[in-house]
């Protein structure tokens, strides 16, 4: 017999500076484990991907005094991340430099994640991706 599966939820507000993508990182790694995610390959390419996400917000689309929302979702394996910031628009993609060192973090979320999209507001954007972690965990009765 299948029991319900329970939706998990968390979500915070980091400043936006560079120190807060290891910060969110940190806490997104405990978050997961907390909901019993620990030693999942899929676990390591979600907190890659929030690096990636988290750091293009603080980069290209925050201010001085801004923060950065992060959000995670997860429902029997299915987790889905967003961060949100203050700047409605896009930048055009960038082809990035062979020999360069930036330019490539979308490409490796597409990679890595099942889906991804952006969602814009007036006054904001989220960014999300979705990953499948795995079957869900066993818990200890």
């Amino acid at each position: 017999m299948r029991t319900a599966q329970q939706l998990h939820a968390w979500q915070q507000a980091f400043d936006a500076y560079p120190a807060s993508v290891a910060a969110a990182r940190h806490k997104l790694r405990q978050v997961l484990a907390a909901w019993g995610w620990t030693g999942f390959d899929q676990v390591e390419d979600l907190l890659l991907i929030s690096s990636e996400l988290i750091s293009n917000a603080i980069m290209h689309a925050s201010r001085p005094g801004d923060q950065v929302c992060v959000r995670l979702q997860e429902i029997g394996g299915e987790c889905r991340l967003e961060v949100h910031d203050r700047r409605p628009d896009l930048l055009p993609p960038r082809t990035p430099c062979p020999r360069g060192e930036h330019g490539r973090g979308l490409l490796l979320v597409q990679v890595l994640a099942e889906d991804m999209d952006v969602v814009t507001t007036r006054r904001s954007k989220i960014v999300w991706a979705k990953v499948l972690l795995g079957t869900y965990p066993e818990r200890a009765a």
